[in-house]
């Protein structure tokens, strides 16, 4: 009886085509993953905030009384500036006393508070007030809209628009 001893396994130059075509593969396919990485970043970041949006108004609808949404960077207090950025966060309280600021009062409840909101996306406010109210009927009291771009390499960028009667969508520039 004979017994044939035949080595399993790959040779060198067979180890080195593969390899290769996988570097080839990689170098093809790696700047258009990334791209898409990035784009889904900004689609995620506008529907974010086209929730938080929804929930604002929908908090102002159930309650009967203004509720107030403003960017925040520490987590309690209001951003004042035109033009904060809404990627590091912001607050949801009711504004009984209708200051726009959040003061941590009794009667001013605070719905809820997030930190940060997106990490790969800049959010800006378009307009000169850095805040949003919807009023008791879920109107806004103040046109707005907001401009989701991307952080880096190529620029994406979605638009969350909010319609007079207070309904927010998300639209490409």
């Amino acid at each position: 009886m004979e017994t044939s001893l035949r080595a399993n396994g790959f040779t060198l130059l067979e180890l080195m085509v593969a390899l290769a075509v996988v570097s080839i593969l990689l170098v093809v396919g790696l700047p258009s993953f990334s791209a898409t990485v990035r784009q889904n970043c900004t689609v995620t970041s506008a529907n974010s905030l086209l929730t938080v949006l929804t929930a604002a108004r929908s908090e102002a609808l159930k309650r009967d009384r203004t509720v107030t949404l403003c960017p925040s960077v520490d987590g309690s207090h209001c951003a004042t500036a035109a033009g904060s950025s809404w990627d590091l966060g912001y607050l949801m309280f009711v504004d009984n006393n209708g200051d726009q600021v959040y003061g941590g009062l009794p009667n001013e409840p605070l719905l809820k508070v997030e930190r940060p909101l997106s990490t790969c996306a800049r959010i800006t406010k378009n307009g000169e007030r850095p805040y949003i109210r919807y009023n008791g009927l879920g109107r806004m009291l103040d046109a707005a809209s907001f401009t989701v771009a991307s952080t880096t390499g190529v620029r994406y960028e979605r638009r969350v628009v909010i319609s007079p009667t207070g309904r927010p969508r998300v639209e490409r520039p």
